[in-house]
């Protein structure tokens, strides 16, 4: 007795049992990242006694809040296609400009939209630069974080500056549930930001800019239009975060600039590899966020240095950069 197997009928499995695999693949591809915080923070929980307090839960949140309204921020040019490296400048030096202002007696009101006109027209310059000039994005923008870094420093005279109103360290410091109000502005950015990318034409044009501007151009999209918006409108949210911080930190220290320049760029990238696979949104920026956060803590909890905190970022913005490229080669293969 002989066993045959009809050549049709698994020509015809094999291509179904593969469409059948691409939901799960989808779903995991999606949610990997989910998983593995919800691993590491249960790892870090059971390992760290210390990780265990709601104290602790906090104080991550909270403490990565201008973080993630930076990184944010970032996702607007970022999916143009365009890179901005002057977001956390720009924010500074909004910063300076209230605090120094405010030190010298200037009306609050004044202050806050001088910081913000001044955000948007950084952000305009970066579009008349780059969208319309077409010099390249990172080395324009870097020049731009560079210049307004030592504007900053004249500014403040490169000194720590002291002197913020009640009512802005109110807004920005109010605790509710045990987190300061800066930290829902974040959430509420996100939340924000995620309408419009998934939810609005205007998000869907960003994506297809970002794809391919030629291609959006000859669809009638107007290209140059949206992206000078998204540096402009970047520019302005960047201001406004220094605002906050302003009233989040009371002071404004020259110094600090560098230290909101990776750790924003990395919880991007990491978070293109979640949610919306290969694309910049909202919702995965967060989720990688807080698996930074995570990681680092447990690290520092465990004993680590201070200076685990850069290499952690670096270490995630380097995995995430290479995991973003095998996935878009992986959906190429089919």
């Amino acid at each position: 007795m002989s066993t045959s197997t009809n050549p049709t009928t698994a020509a015809e499995t094999a291509p179904q049992a593969v469409e059948d695999a691409r939901p799960v693949r989808g779903f995991i591809e999606r949610y990997a990242l989910v998983g593995l915080l919800v691993l590491l923070f249960g790892v870090c929980s059971i390992a760290l006694p210390e990780f265990r307090s709601i104290s602790i839960l906090q104080v991550m949140v909270s403490s990565q809040a201008v973080v993630l309204l930076l990184a944010l921020t970032a996702t607007i040019v970022l999916r143009t296609g365009y890179f901005d490296l002057s977001i956390p400048a720009i924010m500074l030096t909004a910063t300076a400009i209230i605090v120094v202002g405010n030190h010298h007696g200037q009306p609050l009101a004044l202050l806050i939209l001088i910081a913000l006109v001044a955000g948007a027209a950084v952000g305009g310059l970066n579009a008349l630069l780059i969208v319309w000039l077409g010099v390249d994005s990172f080395v324009t923008t870097l020049g731009v974080f560079t210049a307004l870094t030592g504007l900053t420093y004249a500014i403040t005279d490169s000194k720590v500056v002291l002197g913020v109103p009640d009512a802005l360290i109110n807004f920005s410091r109010d605790r509710e549930f045990g987190l300061p109000a800066i930290t829902y502005y974040g959430w509420g950015l996100a939340i924000v930001l995620w309408y419009v990318y998934q939810r609005t034409p205007l998000g869907r044009y960003m994506l297809f800019i970002g794809g391919s501007p030629d291609a959006a151009k000859l669809s009638g999209i107007r290209v140059g239009r949206i992206c000078t918006g998204a540096f402009v409108f970047s520019g302005l949210i960047a201001a406004a975060v220094g605002v906050l911080l302003a009233g989040n930190l009371g002071a404004i220290d020259p110094s600090i600039g560098n230290q909101y320049l990776l750790a924003p760029y990395a919880a991007v990238f990491l978070g293109a590899t979640a949610i919306t696979v290969g694309r910049f949104n909202a919702i995965g920026t967060v989720v990688a966020l807080y698996l930074l956060v995570v990681g680092i803590t447990g690290l520092q909890i465990a004993g680590a240095d201070t200076w685990v905190n850069n290499v952690f970022n670096g270490c995630a913005l380097i995995i995430a950069v290479s995991l973003a490229k095998l996935v878009a080669r992986s959906r190429a293969r089919g």
